[in-house]
């Protein structure tokens, strides 16, 4: 993991941020459990059937059937259009893996055990065998690299245990990707499901049990996440429009009940200090947690806007309904 810092100032300056102010000082507004409940708004109860604080059932969105159209090429070369209707665990060509070691809280190595099923087309779209994982929606405390300081190696241990207990090495867990050609640096990138049914999300049970900052580029996510809401529930949304808002309400929730580094492990006040940790990346890591985060917990709450904080856009068109 390298420093961000020259792309945080880009990010902050989008937002109406300051990079390099206080870190410590947050808004006095209270923060509660109902104001963190994304599926009290209507929209959210209609395209998610899943309560965001049963945040530990989420994989089960990804049984549900979408329906596309695709060009299909006979042995001849003439090409037809198939209709298609499948999972979106298929349609995101799933994998299933062990656990086999975990590097630090977001990046894991997986032994690939169910390669993805061929595509409707006939295309066999193949794995390595041996895949190391980077978790996308976190960005925890750094622990290998050299030069990064006594106590965020220490803190980085915390959220490393915290991982290994989550999903133990020998789990089984299973893989999704929009695109598994995709890579950063020597990892590929994946969301993993582990638990029941394969029902639970790592990166969600990361932020909910209070280790980690979210890693989300806060406009683009927002808008990803308002395009996809138009679109029918049989229509294929980005993976992280279907988790977006159980995000939210984890990393929320584990501020407001003192989950991980924010209870008896750091007693962290707020994400702001948890942030002031990370020394490699750059104290400006809590600007990627801010479209998720509810707007009470900024520093300025009054620079939340529907285009870069999900509650306020939530808030926004319930209002215009009414």
């Amino acid at each position: 993991m390298k420093k961000y810092n020259k792309f945080l100032l880009i990010l902050a300056s989008s937002a109406g941020l300051v990079v390099g102010a206080p870190l410590l000082s947050v808004s006095c507004k209270t923060v509660d459990k109902e104001k963190i409940n994304l599926s009290k708004f209507n929209v959210i109860k209609k395209n998610y059937e899943i309560p965001v604080y049963e945040f530990s059932k989420v994989g089960t969105i990804f049984n549900k059937s979408i329906n596309y159209r695709m060009y299909v090429t006979d042995e001849k070369g003439n090409k037809t259009i198939k209709e298609v209707s499948q999972s979106l665990w298929d349609y995101y060509n799933y994998i299933e893996g062990e656990v086999t070691r975990i590097f630090d809280g977001d990046t894991i190595e997986i032994k690939v055990t169910k390669q993805p099923n061929p595509k409707p087309g006939g295309k066999v779209l193949n794995v390595p065998t041996t895949m190391k994982l980077r978790i996308p929606m976190i960005d925890t405390l750094e622990e290998n690299t050299p030069e990064v300081g006594k106590e965020e190696k220490e803190l980085a241990k915390k959220d490393h245990a915290y991982a290994e207990k989550l999903i133990p090495i020998g789990s089984k867990v299973r893989v999704i990707s929009s695109n598994w050609s995709e890579k950063t640096y020597d990892r590929f990138v994946g969301y993993v499901f582990f638990g029941k049914n394969f029902e639970r999300q790592f990166d969600i049970e990361m932020l909910a049990g209070g280790y980690t900052l979210a890693r989300l580029d806060t406009t683009k996510v927002i808008s990803e996440f308002i395009a996809d809401l138009s679109k029918e529930s049989t229509e294929a949304k980005e993976i992280r429009s279907y988790l977006l808002p159980y995000a939210a309400y984890a990393i929320n929730y584990g501020i407001l009940n003192r989950k991980g580094f924010y209870g008896e492990v750091a007693n962290m006040r707020s994400p702001y200090e948890l942030s002031s940790k990370y020394l490699e990346h750059g104290q400006g890591m809590v600007d990627f947690s801010l479209s998720i985060l509810h707007y009470n917990y900024w520093k300025k709450p009054k620079l939340a806007t529907k285009k870069n904080n999900i509650y306020r856009y939530l808030e926004q068109i319930n209002q215009n309904k009414k």
